[in-house]
């Protein structure tokens, strides 16, 4: 999926003429990229299938609490939210953010993913893999970083379940999105993402509990839906973010960041006032007059245009290939192509 991303964003940098550079590659009319604190960060239209922006994705740093996500799609894929675990000792006794699960605790797995994902409990997560794992760590391990493989995550290594500093545990920008990507195909996942604040009542042998969603841009930032929160000494602070607001999806990732929340609420204010890729794929076939965007005819799109999509690679997808290519239509017939081929998105703003 970020492979075609990827695609898709050359394909777009080479129709409006840009440089292919390492550095963040804008639309010439979009607003300038934010100055932040992290270190490593990626921004993705998920409407569009296309990075929008990244800064050092590909590196590898500790990727914290975020960890939890891959546990939680690991857990899911394994157990069933019914069922009943019994909390053990070890568990109780990790360091760092805990739920507050007390030994020999029964907890459904629903409710222990609600706790690890919502409250971040490290004692919650090591429960869920003692319980998938068969009372094996390593074994539940093993199946985080299987699935990592099969993600395509080339830049991540797994080494518990629930994100304390390890030199074997890492990620990148780039991975982290791909497990986004991939956690929002499962309901209970983006559910439990959504969730501001909860209350668990009392019954027997289960003490009441009120859990408040350790991301702070739930209920708060316009259109955060989720994801993940993440914070120790080793990665600083690590946050992936899900937003949808003005008809688009936009996930976000930043690493080692001196203020997480801050970080991504720059990178989705700025993804927001960024055409949609659509628009950007239409801005060729638009002039500005009195103040507005109005379509010029058919007979202006310029030589270099035509042959700039003539000279497109083919996509790996299917939407484009040598046949389309060859028969790509003249000026007169190139708007209606276009809506044929692009992507739907947003009118133009």
């Amino acid at each position: 999926m970020i492979a075609s991303s990827l695609v898709s964003a050359a394909l777009t940098a080479s129709l409006l003429g840009l440089p292919a550079t390492s550095a963040p590659v804008v639309a010439p009319d979009a607003p300038p990229m934010p100055t932040i604190t992290a270190d490593r960060w990626i921004v993705y239209d998920a409407d569009a299938d296309v990075v929008l922006a990244s800064w050092n994705a590909n590196d590898q740093a500790p990727m914290a609490s975020v960890t939890k996500v891959m546990t939680a799609i690991v857990t899911i894929e394994h157990a069933d939210l019914s069922d009943v675990v019994t909390v053990p000792r070890f568990a109780t006794q990790s360091r760092g953010s805990t739920a507050g699960l007390v030994t020999g605790e029964e907890w459904t797995v629903g409710d222990l993913l609600i706790a690890m994902l919502v409250r971040s409990g490290n004692d919650a997560a090591l429960t869920l893999a003692d319980y998938v794992g068969n009372g094996s760590m390593s074994a539940f391990v093993d199946l985080m970083n299987a699935k990592a493989k099969q993600y395509g995550m080339t830049n991540t290594s797994f080494a518990n379940p629930n994100g304390l500093d390890n030199e074997n545990h890492y990620s990148s920008a780039r991975d982290l999105l791909t497990l986004i990507i991939e956690s929002q195909k499962y309901p209970d996942i983006k559910r439990i993402g959504r969730i501001k604040l909860v209350s668990m009542p009392e019954r027997p042998n289960f003490k009441a509990r009120t859990f408040t969603n350790t991301n702070k841009l739930v209920g708060t930032y316009p259109g955060v839906v989720g994801l993940k929160t993440g914070d120790t000494p080793w990665a600083d602070k690590v946050l992936l973010g899900v937003s949808e607001r003005e008809g688009r999806t936009i996930y976000t990732v930043v690493m080692h960041s001196d203020d997480h929340f801050s970080d991504t609420r720059e990178l989705l204010d700025w993804a927001y006032s960024t055409y949609t890729i659509r628009d950007r794929w239409l801005r060729v076939f638009y002039s500005e007059e009195g103040g507005g965007a109005t379509t010029t005819s058919p007979g202006d799109l310029s030589e270099s245009h035509e042959r700039r999509l003539r000279s497109l690679a083919p996509l790996d997808d299917g939407q484009w290939n040598t046949s389309t290519a060859a028969e790509l239509p003249k000026s007169a017939s190139i708007h209606r192509w276009i809506r044929e081929v692009l992507p739907a998105g947003e009118g133009t703003k």
